[in-house]
C-alpha cells in the first residue's frame, strides 16, 4: 500500500494566532503559529520517515505515476497548507506561469549575489481557501464608481483635496495613493480612523468592513494600506465554503481558521500591509486592475462519494470527507489530513490509521477503502 504518513513544516509569522494549529497537530513553541504547509516546496519541505518530501517523491516514482512523473519531473505540482489567521496579511498578488519564469529568469543575478529578490522560483501561483471557521478576506477591486461613492462619504475632506483628480481608474487611484509623500498619506488615515471608530467591527460573527479598517490601522499604523477595504471586494466565508484566487487578483486574508491549496509555488508580489518588501512596478505589472465580481467554489459530490469543490486550476482539486466509507481508485498524487477524529486508509491486509493533525501522501493510481470517522481533507492532482 502506497499510503506514508508525512509531518508538515510550521511557518511561526506574526500574523498567525496562537491556538489553532497547536490544537490540531500539538507541539506548542510560544510563538504565533500561522502556517503548516504539506508539500515538497523548498521553503517548507515536509517529512516522510525522516526524509524530505521532495527526495521521496524524486525515489519514489510511482507517487507520481508515469504520466506526471515525466509531465512534472518529479515534483509534487501542488501545496496544501493549513492557515491560521489572527491579523491581516499583507495586500498581495500571485503571477501567472508566463510571469512567473521570466521574472525568476530576470533575477537570476541578483539571486546568485544575496539581493532580495520578487519571485521565489518559476511557478506559477494560483490557489484556493475552504473556511474551518469563520473567514474574513479582501478578494479583487470594487468597481471605480463603488469606491469613489464610498471614498467621498468616509473620508470627504481627503477625497475632494487629494484623491478626487486620480480617481478616473483603479490602476490610476492604487499608483498614486502609494506615490503621495507620506503627510499626505497620514491625514488621509488620520481622517479614515475618526471616520470609522464608532463603527461596528463584527457582523453575524464576520468583520465588516470597518472592521477590517480597524485592524489594518492597529496593526500597520501609517501604510496607505488600511485604506483598501474600501477598494477591494471584502468576502465572508463560512466554514465549509471556499474561494479562488487566481493569478493577478490582488488580494489579503484576515481573519479565520482554513484549507489552502495551491501550485508548488512562493511567489508573493505585496502591495501595503507588510513590513516586508514592496515591489511596487513588478507588482503593478503582473496585478488585474479589472474589477471583479467574486464567486464561491461550487461544490459536487465525486464518483467515490467525497465532496469536490471547483478548482481554479488543473494542477489540484480540493475535496473533503465527512464519517462514512469510501472506496477510492485511479486519482493522482495526494495529501490528506484528518482534523476531526481519525481515519483509516485500508488496501487488503494493510492498513494505515491517522489522528487528528496527522497527514498522508497516497501514490496516483492507489485503490484503497477510506473509514472516516470525523473530518478529513485532501488535495488531489485531477486525472
Amino acid at each position: 500500500m502506497n499510503i506514508v504518513k508525512i509531518s508538515g513544516v510550521v511557518k511561526n509569522y506574526a500574523w498567525g494566532n496562537r491556538d489553532f494549529i497547536p490544537s490540531l497537530i500539538g507541539g506548542y513553541d510560544g510563538k504565533p503559529q500561522a502556517e503548516l504547509w504539506l508539500g515538497g516546496h523548498p521553503s517548507g519541505d515536509a517529512d516522510v520517515n525522516g526524509e524530505r518530501l521532495s527526495s521521496f517523491m524524486l525515489e519514489n516514482r510511482e507517487y507520481l505515476g508515469p504520466k506526471d512523473w515525466d509531465r512534472y519531473s518529479g515534483r509534487l505540482p501542488f501545496l496544501m497548507k493549513v492557515l491560521a489567521i489572527e491579523k491581516p496579511l499583507s495586500l498581495q498578488c500571485h503571477p501567472s506561469r508566463t510571469q512567473a519564469e521570466l521574472g525568476w529568469k530576470r533575477e537570476e543575478e541578483k539571486r546568485k549575489a544575496g539581493a532580495e529578490v520578487s519571485y521565489q522560483d518559476d511557478n506559477e501561483k494560483c490557489e484556493m481557501i475552504l473556511a474551518l471557521s469563520p473567514i474574513s478576506a479582501l478578494c479583487g477591486f470594487r468597481s471605480i464608481d463603488e469606491i469613489r461613492a464610498d471614498l467621498s462619504h468616509v473620508i470627504p475632506s481627503s477625497y475632494e483635496a487629494v484623491i478626487k483628480p486620480f480617481s478616473d481608474s483603479l490602476e490610476h487611484l492604487f499608483k498614486s495613493l502609494f506615490s503621495l509623500d507620506k503627510p499626505l498619506q497620514d491625514s488621509i488615515l488620520t481622517e479614515l480612523g475618526s471616520a470609522i471608530s464608532s463603527s461596528a467591527s463584527f457582523s453575524d460573527g464576520f468583520l465588516t468592513r470597518e472592521g477590517i479598517v480597524k485592524e489594518c490601522l492597529d496593526e500597520y499604523a501609517g501604510d496607505i494600506g488600511s485604506l483598501f477595504p474600501y477598494l477591494m471586494n471584502v468576502v465572508h466565508l463560512s466554514p465549509g465554503e471556499a474561494m479562488a484566487i487566481r493569478p493577478g487578483t490582488l488580494h489579503a486574508y484576515v481573519l479565520g481558521n482554513g484549507i489552502e491549496v495551491m501550485n508548488d509555488s512562493d511567489n508573493v508580489l505585496r502591495g501595503g500591509l507588510t513590513k516586508k518588501r514592496i515591489d511596487l512596478d513588478e507588482l503593478c505589472a503582473i496585478m488585474d486592475f479589472s474589477p471583479l465580481k467574486v464567486e464561491k467554489c461550487s461544490a459536487s459530490i465525486d464518483s467515490h462519494g467525497r465532496t469536490l469543490y471547483s478548482s481554479p486550476s488543473d494542477k489540484f482539486s480540493l475535496l473533503s470527507v465527512s464519517s462514512g466509507e469510501y472506496d477510492v481508485s485511479g486519482e493522482g498524487v495526494s495529501i490528506a489530513i484528518v482534523t476531526e477524529g481519525r481515519v483509516t486508509f485500508s488496501c487488503g491486509l494493510q492498513s494505515l490509521t491517522l489522528e487528528k493533525g496527522e497527514a498522508a501522501l497516497i501514490a496516483s493510481g492507489e485503490a484503497y477503502k477510506m473509514t472516516v470517522e470525523g473530518k478529513a481533507f485532501i488535495s488531489e492532482l485531477p486525472d
